[in-house]
């Protein structure tokens, strides 16, 4: 290689290097506009089969939005006041709890271990589950007030949308043209099914949890389905939180009893079926994102965007790797995200 040569690939890796610094800090800098943004296109993708399936008889899109929105929001309303409720109730009786935890898992090592562990736990305390549970609750609340900006963003995405084929057909010549809404459409119908299917594989998650914990009347049943349903975005860890909490509440409600073993197999058993089953069986290897993709994805977004970020991470990246196996040249970037070669 020519001392010329190796200049200039020296430079092309700078700007690589300072272009991904200036998009990181952009997006983190401008996280007020592209959350919405991101929720907006979501939310579109989300609905487009409801919204389409009307269209057919002659219900106007924009109309079908409105009263999707509504049903929602009616919903919406009403199961934040009941999971505000829980989560309020919840940290208000969590200091009990707390002390019967740390003192089962003390005795528990020290009778069969001979460790004392009560002053490690003790120190624990400055970070308290309630802390994190009022940081989430504080969240949401901030989530919401993004939904005004989100559901502006959703509303002029449906007015405009149908005009982007017209748009395409005038900007390029009718043999390019073609291609180009061969790929919008397969990027399209992908994200669309990616996005349906991962939500009712959430939302399954969660009525599950929530239904099982009621039957075994741990408390707060709902706070645990709606937790279940939101972390199952978050693979991996979201599905351990989703579990740990309500096993470790059903030990302190039922100390002497089988229930907290029962209640520790039924959700473990839950999160196996929903996440290592039928997610790949219904997702297939072209939607299997790379487990190290997955985590670094989390950081990522969870660096850039917060918590809200975590949230989005791994559809935003599924969506990134959608539109790169869609795109020729970018193929081989789709090949090396997925969990598999095959």
């Amino acid at each position: 290689m020519s001392e010329k040569e190796h200049y200039i690939k020296v430079v092309q890796f700078t700007a690589y290097l300072i272009s991904a610094i200036a998009i990181v800090f952009i997006l983190k800098t401008l996280k007020g506009i592209f959350i919405p943004l991101v929720l907006a296109f979501f939310f579109a993708y989300l609905f487009a089969p409801i919204v389409e399936f009307f269209a057919k008889f002659k219900v106007p899109r924009i109309l079908t939005l409105f009263i999707l929105l509504g049903i929602i929001s009616l919903l919406g309303i009403f199961g934040a006041q009941i999971i505000s409720k829980n989560i309020k109730e919840f940290i208000r009786l969590w200091p009990t709890y707390e002390s019967k935890i740390i003192s089962g898992i003390s005795t528990f090592f020290k009778n069969y271990f001979n460790l004392e562990t009560r002053s490690f736990f003790e120190i624990l305390r400055s970070s308290r589950v309630t802390d994190i549970l009022s940081s989430f609750l504080n969240t949401s609340f901030k989530i919401f007030g993004k939904l005004l900006s989100t559901l502006l963003i959703l509303i002029f995405i449906y007015l405009s949308y149908h005009n982007y084929p017209k748009l395409i057909k005038k900007a390029f010549p009718e043999e390019k043209a073609k291609p180009i809404f061969n790929v919008i459409n397969n990027i399209n119908e992908q994200i669309i099914n990616y996005i349906m299917i991962k939500t009712v594989i959430s939302a399954g998650t969660g009525i599950l949890t929530g239904v099982a914990c009621a039957i075994l009347h741990v408390q707060f049943s709902i706070l645990w389905g709606a937790l279940a349903f939101l972390l199952n975005y978050i693979p991996y860890i979201g599905s351990i939180i989703a579990v740990i909490l309500p096993i470790a509440l059903s030990f302190v409600q039922f100390p002497h009893s089988f229930i907290p073993f029962l209640t520790a197999i039924i959700l473990i058993v839950i999160q196996l079926f929903m996440g290592s089953f039928l997610d790949p069986e219904m997702m297939g290897n072209k939607f299997n994102l790379s487990p190290v993709v997955i985590v670094i994805s989390l950081f990522f977004w969870g660096y850039v965007w917060g918590v809200v970020g975590a949230f989005l991470a791994v559809p935003t990246t599924a969506v990134i790797k959608i539109i790169f196996q869609n795109i020729e040249s970018l193929k081989f970037l789709s090949i090396l995200m997925s969990k598999k070669a095959d």
